[in-house]
């Protein structure tokens, strides 16, 4: 029970998809009382519905930071306790953003973002927005689980594709560089 996503290991995890905007956004969301797809677009309009406080509260700090962005975000993971092993984002058409909440501490519970093979950022996503591209392997650092780390991660699936890359969007002020199987901070752009 709320774990949408079963292979993720998070104690909840729910996702809202966009109710209106251009085209692609509304497809596989209207109901028709004659097709299987309807009641699925039911049951996702009912969860929106009965969270959408929480879509618009959201929506409305995504357009503060990228309005461009929030109009064509077609989906939100609300997640709780999420522990992320690398993975990629299939299905996203191009790069997302999070932002995680909660009293975990300062300096973990980031996203960190395999810039090469032995470049990794850590984006820092508490109690602020971070854009990553989740098409490079990425997931979610270490912090204390008796902590927590609630995040949103707004993505965009079925629009127009964008060329991957750069994995992060900002010139970090630290990444771990592996030499060896021994971590280190580097100073870089992670964008090589």
């Amino acid at each position: 029970q709320g774990r949408e996503r079963t292979s993720i290991r998070a104690e909840n995890y729910m996702i809202l998809r966009a109710p209106d905007a251009a085209g692609h956004k509304l497809a596989g969301q209207v109901h028709d009382p004659a097709t299987r797809k309807s009641r699925r677009a039911a049951r996702v309009a009912e969860k929106l519905r009965r969270n959408r406080r929480l879509w618009d509260l959201a929506q409305e700090a995504m357009r503060d930071v990228d309005p461009t962005f929030a109009s064509r975000c077609t989906e939100m993971a609300v997640t709780y306790g999420f522990v992320g092993s690398p993975h990629i984002d299939k299905q996203n058409c191009g790069p997302f953003y999070g932002l995680a909440l909660g009293d975990f501490e300062e300096g973990t519970g980031g996203v960190c973002v395999e810039c090469s093979a032995r470049v990794v950022a850590v984006v820092d996503t508490r109690n602020r927005l971070g854009r990553i591209d989740g098409r490079y392997p990425h997931w979610v650092c270490p912090y204390d689980a008796s902590k927590d780390r609630f995040s949103l991660i707004y993505y965009e699936t079925g629009g127009k594709f964008v060329t991957p890359g750069p994995p992060i969007f900002f010139l970090p002020t630290h990444c771990k560089e592996s030499d060896g199987g021994v971590q280190k901070d580097v100073a870089s752009t992670c964008n090589e």
